[in-house]
């Protein structure tokens, strides 16, 4: 019996107001700066996460497109410029600042926004699904990881900030990665192999929970947020010790198997203690995992009682299980390439 593939989480879109670019110049009804001026105040709505993902990245790219061609342009924009984003995760804090820059990293953040949307929109059970959703968030970290470089040094408000760009792209790392899982489990791949790359989705979603429960990310996001991605790194990991448990078992390493299996049930059990708020299709997943891990521990020790009489390794004396990045961050001209969709590597 198959059962639904747990949501992605996705990011909000930042909200602006309107700017005006330039006032009483003597290209003022050019048609490039039209454009221009047009293309800034397509992105000036109530709420951004109402409209269509894809139309809004389009939107944003044909913006950063225009504004990118009038860079060199020292009499392009108006002496008091005043660029106001509002925090895509506490949309009551904001920033205004005078600096292209800024403009231009807030649209960055809004493509990533976006192509998080995207591919938590995609049905992933469906013929490619996995494939498309996994190019998508490849960009989305792509996209984060440019705003924590262009944001190096600046103002803004926390979503912008490095730190959160770091996280945000670990975070959409260990959603692709995770799609690199959904689609080894499909072909039917060693589980060995798929250990590896249960570990890294793990690894990645460590580094993104590790940021959100230190200062300047502490207390910033949603809790269930927070308890998302902790449930996600206790279930991969415990993902990767289930796979390995299963090759162990081929090899009758009994004492290592039910090392383990106890590990992974362990590192379940705690996160669904103190992961609160995290969707229930998620923790339906998770417990599902925690079963299968369960009978297996449970024929383990039968067969190791009956048969094999082999000593259980304490869990401290274990070696890390091996990973494999299948995933990477998209390059910024990728991430503001109209015409890359989903082409990347996954």
């Amino acid at each position: 019996m198959s059962h639904p593939l747990p949501p992605m989480l996705s990011v909000p879109e930042k909200k602006t107001a309107a700017a005006e670019l330039f006032r009483d110049r003597h290209f003022f009804n050019s048609p490039f700066f039209t454009d221009l001026r047009d293309a800034r105040a397509s992105l000036s709505v109530p709420n951004p996460q109402t409209q269509a993902p894809s139309s809004s990245r389009a939107l944003l790219l044909r913006y950063h497109r225009l504004l990118y061609s009038a860079r060199d342009d020292p009499c392009a924009f108006d002496d008091n410029l005043a660029f106001t984003w509002h925090d895509a995760f506490r949309p009551n804090l904001k920033h205004t600042s005078a600096f292209l820059r800024f403009e231009k990293a807030a649209i960055v953040f809004n493509v990533g926004a976006a192509s998080s949307r995207i591919a938590a929109a995609v049905d992933r059970a469906a013929e490619g699904g996995v494939k498309a959703a996994c190019g998508e968030l490849q960009r989305a970290a792509g996209a984060f990881r440019a705003v924590g470089e262009m944001m190096e040094g600046q103002e803004g408000t926390v979503d912008m900030s490095p730190e959160a760009a770091a996280m945000l792209e670990r975070l959409m790392l260990a959603q692709a990665q995770e799609c690199c899982f959904e689609r080894a489990l499909a072909a039917g791949t060693s589980p060995a192999a798929c250990s590896k790359v249960a570990r890294q989705a793990a690894l990645y979603y460590e580094e993104a929970y590790a940021a959100l429960v230190i200062p300047p990310l502490q207390n910033h996001f949603d809790r269930s947020w927070v308890s998302h991605i902790q449930l996600k790194a206790a279930q991969f990991s415990a993902e990767a010790c289930y796979r390995y448990a299963i090759e162990l078992h081929e090899k009758t390493e009994i004492g290592e198997e039910i090392a383990r299996l106890q590990v992974g049930i362990n590192a379940v059990a705690d996160a669904k203690r103190n992961a609160r708020g995290a969707p229930a299709p998620l923790y339906d997943s998770v417990t599902r995992l925690e079963q299968d891990m369960n009978r297996s521990l449970e024929r383990a020790v039968n067969e190791n009682n009956r048969i094999y009489l082999m000593r259980i390794p304490a869990a401290k004396s274990l070696s890390p299980l091996p990973s494999a990045s299948l995933v990477r961050s998209a390059s910024t001209s990728e991430v503001l390439d109209a015409k890359t969709e989903t082409g990347l590597q996954s």
